[in-house]
């Protein structure tokens, strides 16, 4: 191997031990989805004993169920299995567009009044979403729940 091919794949290799494993912070879209995965997924369901790497519960930070995988978030949301057997079951998926009474993610966070119960309400560990968050989730995916563009009333979420 030639000293120029030995020394860009040491070049490469320390790159890659350098950068290639850092975390890259995701940045949700401005948008209503953005709003929904900064405003109520990531301070409310990314939590230790929640839905967290360390969570007993579907880890939510994986692409296999991500309400907060970064970029591929979006995608398991947008008529994902439901993970509850219940909610699968009935053919509750995790977010139906344009069908928020089918869909598990809006029934889990109006438990209470929800008819389906399957599970627990969320978020859980005593965290509570405002009636103005509710109804934001609700109008988007009433709106056809798109990752771009704000189709829900931006002032519930102030």
């Amino acid at each position: 191997m030639s000293r120029i091919a030995i020394a860009f794949l040491l070049t490469f290799a320390l790159l890659c031990t350098t950068s290639c494993t850092k975390d890259v912070e995701y940045v949700a879209p401005d948008s209503s989805y953005g709003l929904i995965y900064n405003q109520i997924f990531a301070p409310s369901c990314a939590l230790s004993g929640c839905h967290a790497n360390s969570g007993k519960k579907k880890n939510l930070t994986e692409a296999v169920h991500p309400l907060l995988a970064g970029e591929t978030a979006y995608g398991g949301l947008i008529n994902g299995l439901a993970y509850n057997t219940q909610a699968a079951n009935a053919g509750l998926k995790i977010v139906i567009p344009n069908d928020p009474d089918n869909s598990f993610l809006y029934q889990k966070i109006i438990f209470d009044s929800s008819a389906y119960q399957f599970g627990a309400a969320m978020p859980s560990g005593g965290l509570v979403l405002t009636a103005n968050q509710i109804t934001f989730v609700r109008q988007w995916i009433a709106a056809g729940a798109p990752l771009d563009g704000h189709v829900a009333d931006r002032s519930l979420m102030q």
